[in-house]
């Protein structure tokens, strides 16, 4: 389907619903292109109880767009089920609660004009016709899609910022290296910067510090905090003086 759908605002109403008793339950949940946000990765690998890096690895591949400087990590589906998603089942999706955020927006989607839109037929999807009314406002709200796209605003902000274009598609694997490690890879991310010279250099306050050491949310502020400065040059992290400074 293309852009061409009718465009909803937050305001308008659609219908739908999904349960077992409709006939395409789960077959929404396979074949899919899904794009992970760093929130949404943070998520999942706690409800797996796995390592960012385990997670990543398994479940994940990275994605370059070109002219894009930040790659994109894109959720594996799994190929030994007909490219069904790894986490549902006969009842339905088993991290439901930790589900990325396109997940929760389905049946909309974001529309490329702004707003919104429904992603799918009815003849695809029977919910569409057999659902309850909903107001897209009271729709994301309801599925945690509105938190999680707070949640991500960072990320929002960092994709879109003016000078990410003119970045261009980064060559130099160092660099790309250091996006996932500080925005996906967070549990290794905290090892790097207990264990390397990163404290020596960046001035942050103990409560930063001691919040990094359990806090994901807090380490993923960090991450974006270090990639701004690193590709940027924004002063969003303040340099140690070190000796010999301003001699």
């Amino acid at each position: 389907m293309s852009d061409d759908r009718p465009k909803l605002q937050l305001d308008d109403d659609f219908t739908f619903a999904c349960h077992k008793g409709l006939e395409c339950y789960t077959s929404c949940c396979g074949d899919v292109n899904i794009m992970l946000t760093p929130y949404d990765v943070l998520r999942m690998k706690k409800a797996l109880g796995l390592t960012s890096s385990e997670f990543l690895e398994k479940y994940t591949h990275l994605v370059q767009v070109p002219g894009k400087a930040v790659p994109l990590v894109q959720f594996r589906m799994n190929e030994e089920n007909n490219k069904r998603c790894y986490f549902v089942g006969p009842g339905g999706c088993a991290i439901y609660e930790h589900r990325p955020w396109a997940c929760r927006m389905f049946p909309l989607d974001e529309h490329a004009q702004g707003g919104f839109q429904v992603a799918v037929s009815p003849q695809r999807c029977h919910g569409l016709a057999k659902g309850d009314p909903w107001k897209v406002r009271e729709w994301l709200k309801d599925q945690g899609a509105t938190q999680s796209k707070e949640m991500d605003g960072s990320y929002e902000s960092l994709v879109s910022h003016e000078w990410i274009n003119k970045l261009g598609e980064l060559d130099n694997p160092k660099v790309q290296q250091m996006i996932i490690l500080a925005l996906y890879d967070l549990d290794r991310f905290r090892e790097f910067i207990l264990n390397s010279s990163f404290l020596d250099r960046f001035d942050l306050d103990e409560d930063t510090i001691f919040a990094v050491k359990t806090d994901d949310v807090a380490l993923m502020d960090l991450g974006y905090a270090w990639v701004r400065f690193g590709l940027f040059g924004q002063k969003t992290l303040k340099l140690k003086e070190q000796p010999g400074d301003g001699q």
